[in-house]
């Protein structure tokens, strides 16, 4: 199963090193003031979504042999912390805790790439510890040729500016944000200029952010997920997945429910649940805990067993009974009793694990949505309180070779695994 599992996790494991898109944005902020010469006062505006070619080529003239300008020896309009662009950096670029950080975004460099032009493969080098990377936005000056291509562990990709900006009939930016190991290299302009400006990426002090478009990793994932779901070996008589979430959710403190983060996953999170969604499957979050005294009596080859739930478990406002252990509790409140696919007949451990949710998992727990709890111990002799650990995942159910559609709804589960009466206080 692992090995099948692989093209599917690779595809959101291993997704490209980069984002890329374009962004519309209003008329003004196409603006851009520069120095006609270094060391001279004197300045031109030039706006870059309707500029003529006597504008431009007075900017590529400014610009030098070398077709660059220094950040001081220019002034543009667009302020990056009104556009979408920072946050889709940060929920599309970055994961996990990263994510959560705020980010400053340094003008580096203006570049004009007439004719010709070209930029050979390069891997930046970081000015600081704080810098993660770059970011290049290409202006709708007329251009063919100029494609960046990005290479990194033997894998290549690459933004045509060119063909991306013409298709759109409002004026927009191109852009692309990639890591500082990415080998970055620019193609050979035909004809036109393709003007860019480049920011440096650090982890600091942030701005703004709004809603960002899909990412680029969509596809495989969505092509891997339908070729597992076609082949036959395949959970051959249905089964569950588990996805780790690889960005930072909150988690209501009030109501302790997970249905808020359904609308704001992001990056691959949001890959896997819209991909499912698709595809007619009905992917649904739950918190999973491991239970921790099942460990404790098994080796470490052993797969563990626990409890998913689509709540956290708020142990202070449970009354629990004193020969009542983790598992009385959690199902107390509709948890659903699960073991890792593969772990062995847990049952003969706990009958209550006759029948268990098998889940099998495509990418590992992570511990940034972690919620912690404590209980009293099962054992009146045994005075050490226990530690529950819930860790946010995404499970898609799966029916059976040939008829991958009839699995298990949400719905019909919890009527099967309904909270009993007595617990909540």
């Amino acid at each position: 199963m692992q090995r099948l599992l692989k093209p599917l996790r690779e595809s959101i494991v291993d997704k490209p090193p980069y984002i890329s898109g374009t962004l519309q944005l209003p008329d003004s902020c196409f603006s851009l003031f520069y120095k006609v010469a270094k060391d001279d006062h004197a300045a031109r505006h030039i706006n870059l979504a309707n500029a003529t070619p006597d504008e431009v080529e007075q900017l590529t003239q400014a610009c030098g042999s070398a077709g660059n300008m220094d950040s001081e020896c220019y002034s543009p309009m667009l302020d990056l912390f009104h556009t979408d662009l920072v946050k889709i950096i940060r929920d599309y670029l970055l994961e996990g805790t990263k994510s959560k950080e705020d980010i400053k975004i340094e003008p580096y460099e203006l570049n004009v790439y007439s004719k010709r032009s070209f930029f050979e493969p390069n891997v930046g080098t970081p000015v600081s510890e704080k810098m993660f990377g770059s970011l290049v936005t290409v202006f709708p000056t007329p251009h063919e040729g100029g494609a960046l291509l990005l290479r990194h562990q033997g894998q290549e990709w690459f933004f045509d500016s060119d063909q991306a900006l013409a298709a759109k009939r409002q004026p927009s930016i191109g852009y692309v944000a990639f890591f500082s190991n990415v080998e970055n290299e620019v193609a050979p302009v035909i004809s036109g200029h393709r003007i860019t400006l480049t920011y440096n990426l650090y982890f600091d002090d942030g701005g703004p952010v709004s809603e960002p478009p899909q990412p680029v990793n969509e596809g495989a994932f969505h092509n891997a997920f339908v070729a597992l779901l076609e082949d036959p070996e395949f959970l051959a008589e249905g089964g569950t997945l588990v996805f780790g979430l690889s960005h930072v959710y909150p988690i209501h403190p009030i109501e302790d429910y997970l249905k808020h983060i359904y609308d704001v996953l992001k990056g691959s999170d949001s890959v896997v649940y819209q991909s499912a969604r698709m595809l007619g499957f009905e992917p649904a979050l739950y918190l999973y805990y491991e239970w921790t005294e099942w460990m404790n009596f098994t080796s470490p080859t052993n797969q563990p067993l626990g409890v998913i739930t689509d709540k956290v478990i708020n142990f202070d406002k449970l009354i629990v009974g004193e020969d009542e252990d983790f598992v009385d509790i959690a199902e107390s409140v509709g948890g659903i009793l699960v073991a890792r696919e593969g772990g062995g007949n847990a049952g003969e451990f706990d009958n209550r694990f006759e029948s268990p949710e098998l889940l099998e998992w495509v990418t590992p727990i992570t511990t940034f949505n972690r919620q912690e709890g404590v209980y009293p111990p099962s054992d009146p002799l045994d005075p050490v309180l226990r530690w529950a650990y819930g860790y946010v995942c995404l499970v898609v159910r799966v029916g059976k070779a040939g008829d991958r559609l009839a699995y298990p709804t949400v719905a019909e589960l919890n009527r099967a695994n309904p909270a009993k009466d007595g617990w909540r206080t």
